[in-house]
């Protein structure tokens, strides 16, 4: 290894660029083809100019360069990002939920992978992550057998989660000692949100036609599937929590329900998060959810021939949705998930504070409940009716602009 040897770079701003950032390019010990190692200049970000002073990007300079002059930095900056991605596959990934090692092995094998190739965790740095995320979002052409599909880009909840789950390398890679330089994702912008599905909640008389067209079929009974979707709407249940319901679970004196655990496409788990173990009034309905019991307390409410709950996915395509296209009230995005979000919505509507419909819902951020909540365009005309009324009291007339904002037909769901 070449002789060691102090630096002390100066601080440059890069200008050329949407968001300006402070970098410093020092001299580091990087490993040739050949197994030499040399060394050689490289610009290292220090953090966006519009997020950090001066002097707090020179205090980021002092620690970068403390490891890079101590000789650690050749050691953490030439380990394969791929090295690092499959010791955290392998050991954190299976620590989490079932649903939530779904979504980040997917994300993993199709987007972070790929663009990862044949990268070092110092090739990896905030310009490369937001281009990264940027291409993410563009639609694209993919083959499907002899067919060519437009392909639509990530959501902006998708894109999210990729940089969370990125974020969370970086991260158990420090924890492991395996990098300590700066996390790449820190501060990086996902981009714009923009909507892709509407957010709909059912009239409650759709919901009643909704509940009488449910179909009878091998997957669960019609009484079943009115239950199903009844305690997510009274409770507001995910369908997991639904699907795990036990009759150890109901309390018919006090008429509540307990969330103790989750039933995910055949994986059996405690609740999504410690808000989501909760208790919650249910009125009629747990004597009504009683009945189903068949066995033993620890048998399923909502099992199948196998003693099993069904799979999400088979009720969402051959009960559910046949059922909301029967009565027109299918979109894209309708699923029990439209039920929970009624319920936060109408939890609100007949007087709960916002939290206390997170609490209800297991939420641990406000800022959830909010993303669930949906107020449709009738309620908002009785709460301008609300405003308007005081100020026209007493004249001749409202005004021009108040009449016909009162006169407007409500044009769908306002969020």
């Amino acid at each position: 290894m070449p002789n060691q040897r102090w630096q002390d770079p100066k601080i440059q701003i890069r200008s050329d660029v949407s968001r300006p950032f402070y970098f410093i390019r020092p001299f580091v010990p990087t490993v040739t083809p050949e197994g030499e190692i040399v060394r050689k200049q490289k610009s290292i970000p220090l953090g966006f100019c519009d997020e950090m002073t001066r002097n707090k990007a020179q205090g980021k300079k002092q620690e970068i360069m403390a490891t890079v002059n101590q000789g650690r930095f050749i050691l953490q900056s030439q380990v394969p990002f791929k090295a690092v991605l499959d010791r955290f596959t392998e050991i954190r990934i299976p620590q989490l939920g079932a649903a939530t090692q779904a979504k980040y092995r997917s994300h993993i094998e199709n987007h972070i992978e790929p663009a990862s190739g044949k990268l070092r965790m110092c090739d990896m740095d905030r310009p490369m992550v937001e281009a990264w995320l940027n291409y993410l979002a563009q639609p694209a052409t993919v083959k499907k057998g002899d067919k060519e599909i437009e392909k639509l880009g990530l959501s902006w909840w998708a894109r999210l989660d990729a940089r969370n789950i990125l974020s969370a390398v970086f991260s158990k890679a420090a924890e492991w000692k395996l990098w300590g330089g700066e996390n790449p994702c820190i501060g990086v912008d996902v981009g714009r949100k923009r909507e892709r599905r509407e957010k709909r909640i059912p009239k409650p008389e759709q919901l009643t036609a909704f509940l009488e067209a449910l179909p009878e079929t091998a997957i669960c009974s019609v009484a079943q599937a009115r239950l199903m979707v009844l305690t997510a709407v009274v409770a507001g249940a995910r369908v997991s929590e639904v699907l795990g319901l036990q009759p150890r679970d109901i309390n018919p004196e006090a008429e509540t329900i307990e969330v103790r655990r989750r039933w995910h496409r055949g994986d059996l788990d405690q609740p999504k998060s410690e808000n989501s173990r909760r208790v919650r009034q249910v009125g009629g309905l747990a004597a009504d959810l009683l009945k189903l019991a068949t066995g033993r307390q620890d048998t399923f409410l909502f099992a199948r021939e196998d003693g099993k709950p069904p799979d999400d996915r088979d009720l969402q395509q051959h009960v559910f949705r046949p059922a909301a296209e029967a009565v027109g009230i299918y979109h894209p995005g309708f699923g029990m998930h439209t039920f929970r979000r009624l319920n936060i919505s109408w939890r609100q509507e007949v007087g709960a504070t916002p939290f206390e419909a997170m609490k209800a819902a297991g939420h641990s951020k406000p800022a959830t409940t909010w993303e669930y909540t949906v107020t449709d365009a009738e309620r908002e005309r009785e709460h301008v009716a609300r405003i308007v009324e005081p100020l026209t009291a007493g004249r001749p007339a409202a005004p021009a602009a108040v009449t016909r904002l009162m006169a407007e037909e409500p044009k769908g769901p306002v969020q």
